[in-house]
């Protein structure tokens, strides 16, 4: 092999293997451990609908709630144990997820003495956003049914001997519920638990991600395929291109690398046009895989940015004629574009095909 393209080959392989151990190092394989119970999947549910009155005073009802994704707690303002634990949880669930639309839902499972005004004055000490942190109340006879069956969760008054025993006046979950655009209630999440909570930050995460694709132009939504398909025609031209001047055809080269040249600006293009109206898209993936993922996209970015000044410069040569020098730097170009171009694809696949992920 000419010293060029070992040279070429040994970067990838060396940015492969430093993106390897920092994944090993810093990437959480499960970033909440999938127990049952938690992630519904195909089995989630409809809420329905409902009307019930936050702490402003103001009337909630389910289309007041459908157009976000919501995360949901049930509470009552004088229990002493397990409700400021939780909602102290939801207060930090407030912080982790400033930056998205993910809003938080406190429903009440002491209506009778958990007036608008209580569960005001209990908000406040717990710092929670009026417009991203509501606390529910309403007659028994329609918080409490909504609670028991439709969220399926259990809520019952402690008897004496219960309560003699240190239990709280009312029995009631401690799990946090993930409720998906459309009132679809797609988790439950042990408050508890540490890794059900990483969990749940990740699935709200997502979920919000998801929501927020949905509003951007159907065009805007497609890109990332057509830069799996721009990236799979730069592969194999590449391919082509490096066939055809080994063949000594080099109008064929020339014109396939060319086209190359154009479809990566074609990507470029489209890959900021999407980022900058959607973002990142995190990984769905739980396990070893996610440090396959990220071991990929890391590689696969420092050599994306290491490829834009060779492009340019084997590009240069070419066109001022310079052949000799071309063909040095070409030969080390080469495996750095083909892994960049290649592993576009891969990401895309693991990012937007992943087994059952839900897409816009």
């Amino acid at each position: 092999m000419d010293t060029s393209y070992r040279l070429g080959v040994t970067i990838v392989l060396g940015t492969i293997l430093t993106a390897a151990g920092l994944s090993l190092a810093k990437v959480d394989p499960a970033p909440g451990t999938a127990r049952a119970g938690q992630d519904l999947g195909a089995h989630g549910f409809d809420l329905g609908a409902f009307r019930l009155t936050e702490r402003s005073g103001r009337v909630v009802t389910e289309s007041d709630l459908a157009d976000r994704v919501w995360v949901a707690s049930f509470i009552f303002t004088h229990c002493p144990l397990s409700c400021p634990r939780i909602t102290s949880l939801m207060a930090g669930l407030q912080t982790k997820l400033a930056g998205t639309t993910v809003r938080f839902v406190s429903l009440s499972v002491d209506p009778d003495r958990d007036t608008p005004e209580a569960l005001a004055d209990y908000a406040r000490r717990y710092g929670a956003d009026r417009d991203r942190w509501w606390f529910l109340t309403g007659p028994k006879d329609e918080i409490l049914p909504l609670i028991r069956e439709r969220f399926k969760q259990g809520v019952e008054p402690s008897t004496s001997a219960d309560q003699g025993q240190g239990a709280e006046a009312i029995l009631h979950s401690d799990r946090l519920a993930l409720v998906d655009r459309g009132n679809r209630v797609i988790g439950f999440f042990d408050s508890s638990d540490p890794g059900a909570v990483r969990d749940l930050i990740a699935r709200a995460t997502q979920r919000d991600k998801l929501a927020q694709i949905r509003d951007v132009p159907p065009r805007v939504r497609k890109l990332p395929a057509v830069n799996a398909l721009l990236n799979t025609f730069c592969s194999i031209l590449l391919v082509l291109g490096w066939t055809m001047i080994r063949a000594r055809w080099v109008r064929g080269h020339a014109v396939c690398m060319a086209s190359c040249v154009l479809l990566s600006a074609i990507f470029l293009t489209c890959y900021l046009i999407y980022h900058f109206q959607v973002g990142s898209m995190p990984f769905p993936g739980v396990g070893p895989v996610r440090v396959v993922y990220y071991t990929i996209l890391l590689s696969h970015l420092v050599l994306a940015i290491v490829l834009v000044p060779l492009v340019a410069v084997t590009l240069t040569r070419a066109l001022r004629r310079r052949f000799d020098r071309h063909a040095r730097i070409a030969r080390l170009t080469l495996p750095i574009w083909l892994y960049v171009s290649t592993t576009g694809v891969v990401i895309y696949a693991m990012l937007y095909q992943w087994p059952g992920m839900t897409h816009p």
